[in-house]
């Protein structure tokens, strides 16, 4: 797999689809002053070198009853990395990593259930070179990956996206406190086959998705716009960060003052380095994860945005050395993207 070369309207077309992954190319190329041909031949081609990829996430309370547990992995008599290779054939984690620190390992189990959970974990224990096991359930969780943006637009490009998408991004909601919330009703068998459709390709149109699923196009239109509205799936653009730039994904777990949790955790949102917040059951109450340039970009993070929120009394980073898992999607930093494991629907 050869390593596309990126330019400046390559770099402008990821931002955009950053905000608005469902964009037509008609729009986008309104917006970037582009022709929607090169936009498609751009984006097709950056597909084809499996650097990007728009899939669908999907609403917890349509795949979980239970929130996701963050884990962090000692290890002894093994290399991290061969640990991380077992770990990869656990089911329901959604991000596995190598980071600096105490703990050499780090994933994230979102399991179908608390029981589902609990079996998750225990398996870890099994596998041969890990130690120590420590969980973190998320008590709440603010901002996830979705909302991240590789600024690569200009202020009047980026508010005409958002202008095309309502005014927000389509990841707006996703801002909020994530629950796992099932639909007020159960979904129709052919809201179902919407919704696994869309999760593995969000840029699929609804007549595509007619054709896929036996479904009359006017039904096909009609839930799709029902399910995108509902946020029962939100298109997210899925990339290989590193071959964008960004070198230096991270890992906050913060201690702080009591009652500051909600207000910090909302300052650390607002950062365009995050790329989730979650309220954890620990004493460093506050996890989050980001992704900048450097190691020079996370110390002028750490030093100047994170230094200016009240309330945080002591902070740990680590460094993800290597991260072959990201919301549920293989990635190599040689091969680009792999096998997304979608979580199966209830």
């Amino acid at each position: 797999m050869t390593r596309p070369l990126l330019d400046e309207l390559d770099r402008r077309l990821i931002g955009a689809l950053h905000l608005a992954p469902r964009g037509t190319w008609d729009d986008l190329g309104g917006i970037l002053a582009a022709d929607a041909s090169t936009l498609k031949r751009r984006y097709d081609r950056l597909r084809e070198a499996r650097m990007v990829r728009v899939i669908g996430q999907a609403d917890w309370g349509m795949h979980s009853t239970a929130m996701p547990v963050h884990v962090f992995l000692d290890i002894t008599g093994e290399t991290p990395l061969a640990v991380l290779q077992r770990l990869r054939e656990l089911p329901h984690l959604t991000v596995l990593a190598q980071i600096s620190g105490d703990y050499p390992l780090y994933a994230v189990v979102h399991a179908p259930s608390e029981a589902a959970t609990s079996q998750a974990i225990d398996r870890m224990f099994s596998i041969p070179g890990v130690r120590r096991v420590n969980a973190l359930p998320a008590l709440s969780t603010l901002r996830r990956g979705i909302t991240w943006d590789p600024q690569s637009l200009t202020g009047a490009e980026r508010a005409a996206l958002l202008q095309l998408t309502g005014g927000l991004p389509p990841s707006a909601t996703a801002t909020a406190t994530a629950t796992a919330t099932p639909p007020a009703k159960p979904l129709s068998e052919a809201e179902r086959t919407v919704v696994a459709e869309l999760i593995q390709d969000a840029r699929a149109s609804a007549a595509s998705i007619a054709r896929t699923a036996g479904l009359a196009t006017s039904t096909a239109h009609r839930v799709v716009r029902r399910v995108l509205d509902e946020g029962w799936v939100r298109p997210r653009l899925e990339i290989v960060s590193e071959w964008l730039g960004f070198q230096t994904p991270f890992i906050l777990r913060l201690h702080v003052a009591p009652g500051q949790t909600p207000d910090v955790m909302r300052r650390i949102d607002q950062l365009p380095q995050t790329r989730l917040v979650a309220h954890v059951a620990s004493d460093r109450s506050v996890l989050a994860t980001g992704l900048v340039t450097d190691r020079a970009a996370l110390a002028l993070f750490y030093d100047g945005e994170l230094a200016q929120i009240p309330g945080i009394l002591a902070v740990s980073v680590d460094v993800m050395l290597v991260e072959p898992r990201r919301y549920w999607v293989d990635r190599d930093l040689t091969s680009g993207l792999g096998t997304f494991h979608a979580p199966t629907l209830l």
